[in-house]
């Protein structure tokens, strides 16, 4: 099940996102770490109503922020698709709940999130070392268009979009 996050769940989220962040950099993927992402985020996108919370036997299982706002880095990149575009940010799965569907559950409901809201696109980036989100990028339908630089990270970030146009309708 996913649902909006909760104020009062911010440092339950918080735990969780450290300990996706160790698991990271255990796998040989240093995305994360002490510049970013920060609390204060996870606070901002919860504030927003952006961030949202999948839970799995009524456990916290992942959160992922999801709206509609890029990063200025992705304005050169060769898109395909129109603006807006539904955008995932700083998904966090508890190591725990990893490879048991979260991510996936997270993919689908903003998908259909967008679909909802009459958006065309999704659009995501991670970062070069991160090969599990890639390859569930990837199985998700998304297309790599560019990379772009991020966070200060020596190593560049992949950006995927994926078209929801239906085939044969307009865009």
């Amino acid at each position: 099940m996913i649902r909006p996050a909760r104020r009062q769940e911010l440092e339950e989220i918080w735990a969780l996102v450290g300990r996706a962040v160790v698991h990271m950099n255990q796998l040989g993927n240093p995305q994360w770490g002490p510049d970013y992402p920060t609390r204060a985020f996870y606070a901002g996108d919860i504030d927003r109503g952006e961030l949202y919370a999948a839970l799995t036997g009524g456990a916290l299982a992942g959160v992922a922020c999801i709206n509609t706002s890029e990063s200025p880095e992705y304005d050169p990149l060769p898109w395909t698709t129109v603006r807006p575009a539904m955008v995932i940010h700083r998904m966090a799965v508890d190591p725990a709940f990893q490879r048991s569907g979260v991510g996936t559950a997270f993919f689908r409901f903003a998908e259909d999130r967008a679909r909802a809201l009459g958006l065309g696109a999704m659009r995501i980036d991670t970062y070069s070392l991160n090969n599990r989100m890639q390859g569930l990028i990837r199985r998700m339908g998304f297309t790599q268009v560019g990379t772009i630089r991020l966070h200060g990270r020596p190593l560049p970030f992949p950006c995927f979009e994926k078209s929801l146009a239906i085939p044969g309708a307009k865009e």
